[in-house]
């Protein structure tokens, strides 16, 4: 018998090694350390990370059965990553393990104002469609997909998958997918909801966040729509209404996750039945606490705190 997922989340897990150093120096534009010289870390975290795994614990936190579906390599750091995953109840059994390669692993260097500067090393495997447990995948509710390395052609299978097995689709692409913006537009109409940053917007609809026509364009694109943008808050759109919410926490620790913490959080909301005015508080107050804590994971809410958060 087959175990039903209520979500999958498809795309990277790495090992996150976070780093913050009062010795770092800082200004607008560089968080940047003196050459050969030798410093102190003032504070530091080893994690799983990249969106899927990230989006996996909000699911699993907020009373949901999830598993992941990634590559990585079967060095020590997979087993790091694997082992944090089943803290936090999420299913590994989907993940693919490949000897020749090694784990994909990010040094995310954390500012004292929260902001952060990342390092990653991506090898040269990418999910493709043999890698996709497809038979495993078909009961569950919600396919949840982060980057794909630019792989449209994945993308399209699964959007097809997704509509055939009568699942409902999220995507929160990635650079590699924003560089082929002609091909990727056409298959966001099939979407049950699109997770967008400013940055990704903007190159998405080809406009700059300023201009009168970007929201109305970005409207267009998918059936729901979220446009994270940093400190100025969250919009979610639909073909013919916008909602907005501000920002709640003003004073990060730590901006890594906040992304996957939105999107996550929302696509949950809608999962438990809210509103898409109250999914969207849930995902403010998701990112939120994440924000306010070291790490993509460790301020990811529970169902019983998240309840108590939007209620405030």
């Amino acid at each position: 018998l087959l175990k039903m997922f209520d979500v999958v989340t498809i795309g990277s897990a790495t090992a996150d090694i976070f780093l913050s150093s009062t010795d770092l120096s800082e200004n607008r534009r560089f968080l940047s350390i003196k050459k050969s010289s030798k410093n102190e870390i003032s504070r530091s975290l080893i994690s799983s990370g990249g969106g899927a795994t990230n989006s996996a614990v909000t699911f699993s936190r907020l009373g949901f059965k999830s598993a992941v579906v990634a590559q990585m390599g079967t060095d020590p750091l997979s087993a790091y990553v694997i082992a944090d995953l089943k803290k936090e109840k999420v299913s590994t059994s989907l993940i693919k393990s490949t000897p020749k390669h090694p784990t994909d692993f990010s040094i995310i260097l954390v500012g004292q104002d929260g902001s952060r500067s990342i390092l990653t090393q991506r090898g040269s495997i990418r999910l493709e469609s043999r890698d996709i447990p497809w038979s495993k995948i078909k009961k569950c509710r919600w396919l949840y997909l982060t980057s794909l390395e630019g792989n449209l052609s994945l993308l399209e299978q699964l959007i097809g998958f997704a509509k055939e097995n009568n699942i409902s689709i999220s995507f929160n692409p990635g650079n590699r997918e924003l560089s082929q913006r002609r091909q990727l537009l056409p298959l966001l109409k099939h979407l049950d909801f699109l997770l967008l940053n400013r940055y990704e917007a903007e190159i998405l609809s080809d406009r700059s966040h300023k201009e009168a026509t970007f929201y109305p364009t970005l409207q267009q694109c998918a059936p729901l729509v979220a446009v994270t943008n940093g400190r100025h808050g969250a919009k979610i759109l639909t073909p013919d209404n916008s909602y907005f919410m501000s920002i709640i926490n003003h004073h990060p620790l730590d901006e890594t996750g906040a992304g996957d913490a939105f999107g996550s959080a929302f696509v949950a909301a809608l999962l438990s039945d809210q509103s898409i005015t109250q999914a969207l508080n849930w995902a403010s107050q998701n990112s939120a606490s994440v924000v306010g804590h070291f790490g993509a994971k460790e301020g990811i809410l529970t169902l019983k705190e998240m309840k108590h958060a939007s209620k405030t």
